[in-house]
This record gives structure tokens, sequence and C-alpha cells, in this order.
């Protein structure tokens, strides 16, 4: 038997602290991110949600206006504290060199032509900056005690996959070839930093002294900055990997949503890791009557035909359910909210339904009727 995904219990659990949700696009997955970050808020945890989707969804998902680098808190959570924030990628990346950096280069490091040309197109790497972004946020949550759960909201689901991947290419990007010609151990910077005269002064004559001088001041700070940032990655990458993190796969009833979400917990099972469950959002289950109210139904025809139609649609949806997932992965249903998600009522009314909790077993097996 197909058991519940219980998403009560995953968010009460102290032992988790990230949760990242994964799906394909246009199933509501930054609701249910936002839905399960206000239920575990309201439970009386501290979570800071964080969107590496560039789309706007997640601020009008929380009604508010936008949402920037910073975390920002969410008014309007009663019982814990809940802080959101959208994946600013320059950001990321100068708070990166600002951590990783000697203290007494970082300011010559952001303001070096040969930092902003790498960070423009570094940063520009959405799944690198995301893993230092929640390596980020792990930290803080450890040192200061801010938080105790991270929900992240991933793009949709093969882009996630990059995100999952990320702390593993990182190591393989900081021995490539371009990152090594500007490592100062190793590369030509090597030659200049050693002083040789006849070297620097032939570059100095290529580029110009003052491009040598930001060279060599980049390329002293530069190797300090990688090895941060594979040190930050392998921390993130032992978390994902680790029963502090659940992954949360969201679908909807489409077959093609339904698809990409047994593609992702086979992605998943792949790099030695499970899903804790899936949620099948914007379900339409039949309403159950009883006979006394079905024979009274039949005596208004557009109504009962109705009703017969949710019906085939809540079998077909279930059908396509049963097949397309595995059985040893927990559902939760959430039914289509009456509104759109664009406000915090809605969100945790959204919270609400999966707490609670809607599995496949419980819908009723009434076969349809015939008219």
């Amino acid at each position: 038997m197909r058991r519940l995904f219980e998403v009560g219990e995953l968010l009460s659990d102290r032992n988790v602290h990230v949760v990242v949700t994964c799906g394909t696009g246009g199933v509501g997955k930054t609701s249910v991110s936002a839905a399960l970050a206000v239920s575990a808020a309201e439970a009386g945890r501290h979570v800071v949600l964080i969107t590496v989707d560039p789309a706007k969804r997640l601020a009008t998902a929380l009604g508010l206006e936008g949402l920037g680098g910073e975390p920002q808190p969410v008014p309007g959570i009663v019982g814990g504290s809940l802080d959101a924030l959208m994946l600013d990628m320059t950001k990321t990346f100068d708070d990166a060199v600002r951590s990783h950096a000697p203290k007494n280069r970082v300011d010559e490091v952001l303001h070096n032509p040969f930092y902003k040309a790498l960070s423009t197109s570094f940063s520009g790497t959405q799944d690198y900056m995301a893993t230092e972004m929640l390596g980020q946020l792990y930290e803080q949550a450890r040192a200061t005690g801010r938080w105790d759960l991270i929900v992240v909201d991933t793009p949709p689901s093969r882009s996630a996959l990059d995100f999952l991947d990320a702390p593993a290419r990182l190591d393989k990007l900081a021995e490539g070839p371009v990152l090594q010609l500007l490592a100062p151990s190793s590369g030509p910077l090597k030659l200049i930093g050693a002083g040789l005269s006849q070297v620097t002064w032939l570059i100095s004559k290529v580029i110009g002294s003052k491009a040598l001088s930001d060279l060599q001041v980049f390329g002293a700070a530069f190797e300090t900055v990688m090895g941060g940032f594979r040190r930050r990655a392998g921390v993130v990458r032992k978390l994902l990997a680790s029963p502090a993190t659940a992954f949360v796969i969201v679908a909807s009833p489409r077959k093609a949503a339904l698809d990409e979400a047994r593609y992702f917990v086979g992605q998943l099972r792949d790099r030695g890791t499970t899903a804790r469950g899936v949620v099948v959002n914007r379900v339409s289950p039949a309403v159950s009557l009883s006979p006394e109210a079905e024979e009274s139904l039949k005596q208004q025809p557009d109504a009962y035909d109705w009703w017969q139609t949710s019906w085939v649609t809540w079998r077909a949806q279930k059908s396509r359910m049963v097949s397309s997932l595995p059985v040893s992965l927990p559902i939760t249903l959430a039914r289509t909210l009456e509104r759109e998600v664009t406000d915090l009522d809605v969100v945790r009314e959204l919270g609400l339904l999966l707490v609670d909790g809607a599995g496949l077993a419980e819908q009723d097996e009434r076969p349809v009727v015939d008219v």
C-alpha cells in the first residue's frame, strides 16, 4: 500500500536543516516552497527561504513587493520566524570574496578590473552561486542560531540537477585551464610573483603597467578566494548528501509533470540519495455523495453531469499517479485552490492542506455512475 507523505512530520523534524523542493515548471513548486516555509515557521521553527529561480513568484506568493539578496523578514508569521531572499549572483560572489580573500586585500580585489571581468562571467553561472549562497546561509545559521531550517526553491528540475552537481563540478572548474592560468603558485603569475624583471617588463609592454599591477593584485588573492569556494562547496556537497537535507518533489496530475518527477527520483537515486516524498499539487478530487444526495442531484441534470465529470477526471488523475510514481515513494495530494497564491493567507491555506495530508488511498473508490 502506498504511504502518505507526512509533511508535518518532516517540518517538525529538528534533525532536518535543509528542505530542497524540485519540480518541473507550472506545478506550483514555488507556492509549495512558500507553504512549507510558512508552515514550519508557524510551528515554531526559524526558517530562511531562498529562491534560486530568477522569476519573482516567491515574492508574490508571500505578498511582498519584491525580494533582494539579503534575508528580509516576512511579516504576519505567528509562532516562529521566516526570512526570505532571492539569489543575487553578483552579490553572492562579492560576499564570497569578503569571506575568503585576505582581509587587507578585499577592497583591492572587489575594485580590480580583472575581478570584475571574472565575476561577471563566473557569477552568471547560477548553480555555482546557488551553492555558495546555501553554504553562506548554512554557516551563518550554525554560527548565530538565527535559523534552524533552510528551504530552497530550485529552478525547474533539469536545472535543479545542475544545482545538485555544482559542488562537485566546482573542483573541476578550479582545476580548469583558465583558472589555472591565473593561479600564482603554478601558472604564469608565478613568474610575475617571483619578480623576474624580463618577464614583467615584457608583459607590461603587452598589457600596460597598470594592467600588470591589477593582475598581480588579483593573482595574489585569487587562490585564497578559490580555495574558500572549494571548501564551502565541500560543506554543501556533504550537507546535500546527508540526512539533514530532505528533497521534496513537486508535481501535478499532468502526465508530463509526473514523468518529470519520476525522472528526478531516478536522478537522485543515481546520486546516492532519495526523495523524502512527492507533493502532487493542483489535484481535482471528486466529491463523494451519499446515495440519498446522489438521487437528489439527479434532479439537477447540469450539476449531476458536472459531478460525474469530476469522477472521470479524478480517476484519470489517480491512474496516472499510480502508474507514474514508484510505490515506495510517499505521496501527499494538494487540491486546486480556489484563489491564486498571491498573499500569505492563501500560502497558509496551502500549507495546512500539505500538513493535514491527503493520500491516494483516502479517496473514495466509488465507480462513475452511468447516465
